[in-house]
């Protein structure tokens, strides 16, 4: 991204078929510079807590460790800006995060011991999309030429379902 080419928010509806499961979203973002995502990782009572573990250790290879990040949800006492654990947004990366969120990327299996939410993607540590899996709420940072790409793909992709 240029600095002439600033990023805005842009919205995307929670009924958009691009965003169920948003595979192709996410190989989008990687093609404009994704470089690494976070997640948050939940888990119900204290049986929760090993399906919990074994979740975050599908993701141990990707590791980039705590860095601070904007994050799409802050709850009590956390800043929006905060240290958070990210993990590489590279191809192996990308194939372990459908593993762990396996109902997309707006998608919770809240119902389960253990389980993802509130996914954020960066680009050289900016956020670049963001989901509020509780809410069903999902946004890119683009510029206007990237929104502008991919509301062509996506569309594409709506005609072809």
């Amino acid at each position: 991204m240029s600095p002439e080419a600033p990023a805005k928010d842009h919205p995307l509806a929670s009924d958009d078929p691009a965003l169920h499961p948003g595979w192709e979203l996410l190989q989008f973002l990687a093609s404009v510079g994704a470089d690494e995502f976070a997640v948050r990782f939940m888990y119900a009572g204290e049986a929760g807590k090993g399906a919990c573990d074994r979740l975050k250790q599908r993701l141990t290879f990707a590791s980039l460790g705590t860095r601070t990040r904007e994050c799409t949800v802050a709850y009590a006492k956390e800043s929006n800006r905060r240290p958070v654990e990210v993990w590489r947004f590279d191809p192996p990366g990308r194939e372990a995060l459908r593993d762990v969120m396996p109902d997309g990327v707006l998608g919770s299996t809240a119902w389960t011991d253990a389980w993802t939410e509130d996914l954020c993607v960066y680009r050289r540590g900016e956020l670049l999309f963001g989901t509020v899996t509780h809410e069903q709420y999902a946004f890119v940072r683009l510029t206007d030429a990237e929104w502008s790409k991919w509301e062509a793909q996506a569309a594409a992709a709506r005609r072809a379902t």
